[in-house]
C-alpha cells in the first residue's frame, strides 16, 4: 500500500512566513540602497555643477562680452581669467536680487538655488547676493575661489542647494 504525502497546514504557513520575511529583509535592503547610490550620485552631479559654474563666472566675460542686465545671454564675472569685473558683478548681484529666477535660468540650475558672495580675504563681504539658504535644502554645496577683485585678492563663494 503505498503511502500519500500530507501537507500539514502549520508546517506550509511557517515556510511561508520564513520566505516572505526573506523577501521582504531584500526588497528593503535593495531599496535602501538603491536610494543612497541616487543621492550619492545626485551629490557628485551637484559638486561638478558648482566646480564648473564657479570656474565659468570667474573665467570668462559672458556672452556678450559687454553685457549689462538687460543684454546677457551667459553670465561671466571675469575682465581677463581669475580677474573680476567690478561693473558686471554689480549687474549680477544686482540681477540676482531683483530678478532671481533670470539669474537661476541664465546659470542653467534647474531645480537647485544658489548664493553668490565676493569677500575679502578677512572675511568682510564685498558683495552678495540676498538669497537666503533654505533650512530645508537637502543638499548644500559650496565652492570657493580666489580671484581679483578691484584690484585685490578676494574670496569669491558659490553656494548651490536643493
Amino acid at each position: 500500500m503505498g503511502r500519500k504525502a500530507q501537507l500539514w497546514s502549520l508546517d506550509f504557513v511557517m515556510s511561508l512566513l520564513i520566505f516572505m520575511s526573506a523577501v521582504l529583509a531584500v526588497a528593503f535592503a535593495w531599496n535602501y540602497i538603491s536610494a543612497n547610490a541616487a543621492e550619492t550620485q545626485e551629490m557628485k552631479e551637484l559638486q561638478y555643477k558648482v566646480l564648473a559654474l564657479s570656474d565659468s563666472l570667474i573665467r570668462t566675460p559672458g556672452i556678450p562680452a559687454e553685457w549689462n542686465e538687460t543684454t546677457v545671454e551667459v553670465i561671466g564675472l571675469a575682465e581677463d581669467e581669475n580677474v573680476l569685473n567690478v561693473t558686471k558683478v554689480s549687474h549680477f548681484i544686482s540681477m540676482s536680487n531683483t530678478d532671481y529666477e533670470r539669474a537661476r535660468a541664465l546659470l542653467n540650475m534647474g531645480p537647485y538655488e544658489f548664493y553668490f558672495e565676493v569677500a575679502d580675504l578677512n572675511g568682510t563681504v564685498i558683495q552678495n547676493t540676498t538669497t537666503p539658504l533654505s533650512p530645508a535644502a537637502a543638499m548644500v554645496i559650496p565652492a570657493e575661489r580666489y580671484s581679483l577683485y578691484n584690484g585685490r585678492i578676494a574670496r569669491v563663494s558659490l553656494i548651490i542647494w536643493g
